[in-house]
């Protein structure tokens, strides 16, 4: 996992929004974050300088105060580990987008027309997987690390 620029986040890879909509999860990033345990994600918007969004399991979410504000938003129920949203039914607050979805063993995620068009994404759009907060990997798509990966030809993709 190269680290592009010195104090710069580390890159676990890119990966693509296929046409089925499904987005692959890089390998280093599915284990660092442990997500082969995993079965659903909380999707949260990223930052307008990034764009592109977090994955997050619930169980991450629901330690921190903020966490469990966005696991609320997503209708997520710990105890029964169960949600009263549908799945990729888009919730907002404030600023942030927040929906969930299913995770599937060939470390894949599926997004939904709804989302990627929200989020200025389209099929075919190209992701940056960083290291992002301590529970869970940010998937950018523009600004400054996103157009310096750009220059780096080693870095892994994933389909």
């Amino acid at each position: 996992m190269p680290q592009l620029v010195k104090g710069g986040k580390y890159v676990f890879g890119w990966t693509i929004i296929n046409p089925d909509l499904k987005v692959r999860i890089p390998d280093e990033a599915y284990h660092e974050y442990h997500l082969i345990q995993a079965e659903k994600l909380i999707i949260i918007s990223g930052s307008k300088t990034s764009g592109g969004f977090g994955i997050f399991t619930p169980c991450s979410l629901v330690r921190s105060k903020l966490g469990r504000v966005i696991t609320g938003l997503a209708g997520y129920h710990k105890e029964s580990d169960s949600f009263s949203s549908d799945m990729l039914e888009i919730r907002k607050s404030g600023e942030r987008i927040v929906t969930w979805t299913c995770l599937d063993k060939e470390k894949y995620f599926r997004l939904s027309d709804e989302f990627i068009a929200i989020m200025n994404l389209r099929t075919g759009s190209k992701l940056l997987v960083v290291r992002g907060s301590g529970i869970g990997p940010g998937f950018i798509a523009k600004g400054f690390i996103y157009h310096e990966a750009l220059k780096h030809q080693d870095i892994q993709e994933y389909h």
